[in-house]
């Protein structure tokens, strides 16, 4: 086969389908609660069943997919609003920010780079925020929209495209998850433990499950974790222009 050729590998296409779905779940789950608690699972029975996979390796791991899905059943919407909002805030939490310039980043020049840092990897896909999506780019729901966005286009690129492109879109997942996901969403889970004993301390932990155990299945090392230091300025967008996934370019929100 040509490197140029299609890939045509069903069984590589169907595991980056699945990791897709996880992805999509997860960054649905981040979203603020609206009063439907059926939006994660609409749909989604296909993304448990693939984090259940995952999971099955690590008793503690298992134990938490088995509560997203029990708490999932029994949340009625206005308690999941309650939750999301004493948990996570109505604006930037300084206990467990959803945004993960929050962390790490002492200066608001320096989380200035990382906002365009992120919005680059978006870009180079030809992504960037919806207008009225009402979120910086690098809110935890849109960095695993990101890496949904990805490994959808790696099924697609392996049953139509070349070898070139599977690898390109296998890279900058690789980079994403290092530079990015790997670093910040296991401080996160730790963080939400402390607020809550709810569902979204059990998603919270399966997003850091799900990120550590994706990055090791592409052959990264362990990442260096950040060091969460509230930050002095709560909105260090604020000084830069908007990066506003394009409903064209990326799947939509449901």
């Amino acid at each position: 086969m040509s490197a140029g050729g299609p890939v045509k590998d069903d069984g590589a296409a169907a595991e980056a389908v699945a990791r897709s779905m996880a992805y999509r779940f997860l960054s649905r789950a981040f979203l603020p609660a609206q009063g439907d608690p059926d939006r994660l699972t609409r749909g989604d029975e296909e993304a448990l069943r693939v984090l259940r996979s995952v999971a099955s390796g690590s008793g503690g791991a298992s134990e938490t997919v088995e509560a997203v899905a029990r708490l999932l059943d029994a949340e009625a919407g206005s308690s999941l609003h309650e939750e999301y909002y004493r948990t996570f805030g109505h604006q930037i939490s300084k206990d467990c920010p959803l945004y993960e310039t929050q962390y790490g980043a002492g200066h608001v020049f320096q989380q200035a780079q990382q906002l365009a840092d992120i919005a680059g990897f978006y870009r180079a896909f030809g992504l960037e925020v919806a207008d009225g999506a009402g979120e910086r780019v690098d809110h935890i729901s849109l960095e695993l929209e990101f890496m949904h966005v990805l490994t959808y286009r790696e099924a697609y690129a392996r049953l139509h495209h070349g070898a070139g492109r599977v690898a390109q879109l296998r890279e900058a997942q690789q980079a994403f998850l290092r530079d990015h996901l790997s670093r910040w969403v296991p401080v996160l889970a730790r963080l939400v433990r402390r607020r809550t004993d709810g569902l979204y301390r059990h998603l919270a932990d399966l997003a850091a499950a799900w990120v550590a155990a994706d990055a090791a299945a592409l052959g990264l090392p362990a990442t260096e974790e950040v060091d969460y230091r509230p930050d002095l300025s709560p909105d260090p967008a604020g000084s830069l222009p908007s990066c506003g996934m394009d409903p064209d370019a990326a799947p939509t929100r449901s």
